[in-house]
């Protein structure tokens, strides 16, 4: 149960990052959650995974774009290359999200029940924004 929210969790954000300012949304976060200085310290190692993470991504999409590019102008472009690519970039990133998804767990780990429940609800407020 831990992984699918903490999943979650990574899934809202990365995807929260395309929606807006990422900070706002961990400012956001950090202040409903009301953390101790502990899990303050704890909050920031995860969120520096992720916007590690996120970044890393965020890289590879504009070497992805320009592979692409290239490879579209051919007269017969090799659309399993372009497959490959795709593939390429998400196993170079997965040591990245476990890394972040760790330290969310490690997080989670550290959170009352209050705490918790203001984390789910949170989790689902981003999924519902996304898949409206």
């Amino acid at each position: 149960m831990i992984r699918i929210f903490w999943a979650a969790l990574l899934l809202a954000l990365s995807f929260g990052a395309h929606a807006g300012p990422l900070d706002r949304d961990f400012d956001r976060l950090e202040k409903s959650l009301r953390l101790t200085p502990e899990q303050k310290e704890q909050f920031d190692v995860a969120v520096a995974a992720t916007q590690r993470a996120l970044l890393a991504v965020a890289m590879a999409g504009m070497q992805i774009q320009e592979r692409m590019r290239v490879e579209l102008e051919k007269p017969r472009p090799d659309l399993n290359l372009l497959y490959d690519i795709q593939d390429q970039v998400i196993e170079a990133n997965k040591p990245l999200f476990r890394d972040a998804r760790n330290e969310w767990k490690k997080l989670y780990a550290m959170l009352d029940p209050e705490q918790v429940r203001i984390a789910k609800r949170y989790i689902e407020d981003r999924l519902n924004l996304l898949f409206r």
